[in-house]
């Protein structure tokens, strides 16, 4: 299905209605490639850590290119398309963060975990592994709490964990955003963190004029983006108090596809804040 025709059923429908039919085709799409999986007798090449699923390979995004208004298209030029999974959606970075908490369940279990702008990869491995968590949001409407990560009103030191991707590229105050999540982490309490990053640019590119949909766009990549992160973002993240460790691509295997994609700015980098 193309983008414009989801997001115009997504519009038109009834978010229970809307809700539902994601849940059936999700579930299809589980049976279609559990069924594959039964019978390749584990001679397929790529592997899903998000939802378990071994596949014959990964799937093109959605049509990025046919939304010009609101992405840079030039950005997925020569970048990998096929890299999300066909069962959970999960991208590389999702891939990619779940392989490291498969391996850091200690520093998850027995957590209050905070996931602000929840994605669905991540939702099916915490699910599946019997990890609570508590979802926010300032504007989606299947959250647990409405939030405001720039001013949550929650309680010093309320969560222990803090999940937090592709979201400070959106907020007004990215400072603001960071001080507010070390407020409401307890005592050596952690952030999992990611946004766009060009690796052409230093630590951050924002300017308060830049205020149009069509400016942004032009500048960041995005019309609802406000600033752009550069190769050196993680000083900024540890100016902002956090002792900061990369949680990097390049040391997980070729079957989940940590990559750079679908966009130039995806790239294959996360960050692990620890609250000192």
């Amino acid at each position: 299905m193309r983008a414009s025709t989801k997001r115009s059923l997504k519009m038109t429908i009834p978010p229970g209605i809307w809700k539902m039919l994601v849940s059936c085709y999700y579930g299809s799409m589980r049976i279609k490639h559990g069924c594959i999986m039964l019978f390749a007798k584990g001679t397929l090449p790529c592997e899903c850590p998000c939802c378990g699923m071994r596949l014959k390979g990964f799937t093109e995004g959605t049509d990025y290119k046919g939304f010009p208004d609101f992405y840079d298209v030039t950005l997925f030029e020569g970048v990998r398309q096929d890299v999300v999974c066909p069962v959970c959606s999960s991208l590389p970075r999702h891939r990619i963060l779940a392989s490291w908490c498969a391996d850091n369940k200690e520093k998850l279990d027995s957590k209050k975990i905070l996931y602000f702008a929840p994605e669905r990869g991540m939702v099916t491995w915490l699910k599946s592994n019997k990890i609570p968590f508590t979802t926010a949001d300032l504007f989606a409407r299947d959250v647990d709490l409405k939030l405001d990560i720039q001013s949550t009103g929650l309680s010093d030191g309320s969560y222990d964990a803090v999940i937090c991707n592709h979201v400070l590229e959106h907020v007004d105050d990215y400072k603001a955003a960071l001080n507010e999540v070390r407020r409401i982490l307890s005592p050596n309490g952690i952030l999992i963190c990611s946004f766009p990053v060009s690796m052409d640019e230093g630590s951050v590119v924002e300017d308060p004029s830049v205020s149009t949909p069509e400016e942004r766009l032009r500048r960041y990549g995005q019309s609802d983006h406000v600033r752009l992160f550069g190769k050196d973002a993680d000083k900024l993240l540890a100016e902002a108090g956090f002792d900061v460790t990369v949680i990097d691509g390049k040391d997980y295997p070729e079957s989940i596809l940590p990559v750079t994609g679908p966009c130039a700015y995806d790239i294959n980098r996360l960050f692990l804040c620890k609250k000192v």
